[in-house]
């Protein structure tokens, strides 16, 4: 039976490979409104925005077809709140209109995949594998099923690495103008791709010293980056800063500390502890504990123990690797660049083991796990059978856990912000039975939630709309809208109001009678009604 499927791969591998792009596909769609269990502020945001270009051609403050989406004051690259633009057009402002906003590049990614390894091998058995491996990738789909950048920033770098292959082995002019136009969207669809930019860069500088191109290639890349970096200049915006670790206040307090307990203080500086902090990190990355027990730290990421990847992928890395140099394979040096390039973006910052920041990193892992998964097969078929019984197990495993326990872990729902589409229905229910709302911003930005749950009307928000300074993460906050004031405020005597709040906003919670908004059974929100003249 075996030996007549693999018969049939041969002679039909770009079938299975599209059939490859509908599992991946199903994977995306399947329960895809529900888990992740509820909409992030970031997911709300881009999809607001989009509805504002939609409804006016001009996003939430007003600004016309921006290039940077203001958004809590990061300025958020514009990319993906375009492209989801259609989808709002079709589906409405909900959950599945800004989720679907991936639904392209998760279909496409397999065919992708598939034609990137052929080119670095020319074994369409290896591409097979490589195409089946992100199909069923749980570290990519935990971005892809969110309305985030990242997955498709990864995809239009696997695009760049595809067009830059093809260009250094056949020399066609098309395929570097195919090359700059996949790495500028790139660049304006997440902050990590700069740091690939450079990559590409270097290499060009190197190839133009080795006389393999001219002047003009490096040019029109100098000229890429150049339109890129105006946006940057125009727009000014700081959450790259925001997020750098020798940035942060913690940074610095932790030198501090050091230097005033040590007997050698010079020891301790930003050189030091900040190359230490590096290293640990960028080491951290490519651990098992993080790949492929326990993926990010932030738990709408990740979650212990619901592994990016297998450990049977794990073990084909060192396997592809080993076979990698032992074949002399010619592209084995930049494949290995690829892998250890991937941590430095998430290495850099002060986010403790970011999945988002690093996504790129499962693209050459599926690259080298396939290729060591093809000469498993071809050098020891038993093992190979084996290790295939391993995969799919752990597979199932990870996605079982993913798809029906994940969404009611405690932790999940809290850093989910779960709570407030349910603490607008409670608003669209009572905003005539109040003359104000006062709502806690406490862990979050509530305002966009009214805006995008009440499909408040843009046109009328633009003209209110006002964000705070920002804090030092680089966030703003709205202060208050409408009826809406972001603000566990005394309360004025004589006034209907509802104040709203997480249940260790309220001092005294006996004898009063707070309607609760739960989910499951996490009590997320406590509403306190004041209807008479106290």
């Amino acid at each position: 039976m075996i030996k007549i499927f693999f018969n049939y791969l041969k002679k039909n591998k770009f079938l299975l490979v599209v059939i490859f792009s509908f599992i991946s596909l199903f994977l995306f769609l399947y329960k895809l409104t529900t888990v992740p269990p509820c909409l992030n502020a970031d997911e709300t945001t881009n999809a607001y925005d989009a509805y504002s270009i939609l409804k006016t051609g001009k996003d939430q403050y007003g600004n016309f077809l921006p290039l940077r989406f203001k958004s809590f004051g990061d300025y958020k690259l514009p990319l993906l709140t375009y492209l989801t633009i259609p989808f709002i057009k079709i589906f409405g402002l909900n959950e599945l209109g800004i989720r679907l906003v991936n639904l392209p590049f998760v279909f496409l990614y397999p065919l992708l995949i598939y034609f990137l390894i052929n080119e670095f091998f020319n074994k369409k058995i290896v591409a097979f594998f490589g195409s089946f491996l992100i199909s069923v990738n749980l570290g990519l789909f935990l971005i892809a099923r969110q309305a985030h950048e990242g997955y498709l920033t990864t995809f239009f770098l696997s695009l760049t690495t595809l067009f830059f292959i093809k260009f250094l082995k056949r020399k066609k002019f098309f395929y570097f103008i195919f090359f700059n136009i996949a790495i500028f969207l790139s660049l304006f669809s997440y902050h990590f791709a700069r740091l690939w930019f450079g990559f590409y860069f270097l290499i060009f500088v190197f190839l133009l010293i080795k006389k393999q191109i001219n002047f003009k290639h490096l040019f029109i890349l100098i000229i890429v980056s150049g339109i890129f970096l105006i946006t940057d200049f125009i727009y000014q915006p700081t959450r790259v800063n925001n997020l750098l670790f020798f940035k942060s206040e913690g940074f610095k307090a932790k030198i501090k500390e050091l230097k005033i307990e040590s007997r050698f203080p010079f020891l301790f500086n930003e050189i030091t502890i900040g190359g230490k902090q590096i290293i640990n990190s960028y080491l951290n990355y490519l651990s098992a504990n993080f790949l492929v027990i326990n993926g990010d730290a932030n738990h709408r990421f990740g979650y212990p123990e619901m592994g990016p990847i297998t450990p049977i992928e794990y073990f084909l890395i060192l396997i592809g690797l080993y076979y990698l140099f032992k074949n002399k394979e010619k592209w084995r040096y930049f494949i290995l660049f690829l892998l250890l390039f991937s941590p430095i973006s998430g290495s850099l910052t002060w986010a403790d083991k970011s999945i988002t920041r690093t996504l790129f990193i499962f693209i050459p892992i599926i690259i080298i796990s396939s290729y060591g998964g093809y000469n498993l097969f071809k050098n020891n078929q038993k093992i190979f059978y084996l290790g295939l019984l391993g995969f799919l197990f752990f597979l199932f495993y990870n996605w079982n856990f993913y798809l029906f326990h994940y969404p009611k872990r405690a932790t999940v729902i809290r850093s989910w912000q779960c709570g407030y589409k349910e603490m607008v229905d409670y608003v669209k229910e009572n905003y005539n039975k109040f003359n104000k709302f006062y709502i806690t911003k406490k862990n979050g930005q509530p305002y966009i939630y009214l805006l995008f749950y009440l499909k408040y009307s843009p046109e009328k928000y633009q003209k209110i709309a006002q964000l705070s300074p920002l804090d030092e993460y680089g966030f703003g906050q709205v202060n208050e809208f409408d009826k809406f004031y972001f603000e566990l405020y005394p309360v004025e005597k004589n006034k209907k109001v509802a104040l709203i709040g997480y249940p260790d906003d309220f001092e005294n919670k006996i004898n009063k009678n707070f309607k609760e908004i739960k989910i499951n059974t996490e009590t997320i929100f406590l509403i306190e009604e004041k209807l008479n003249n106290n």
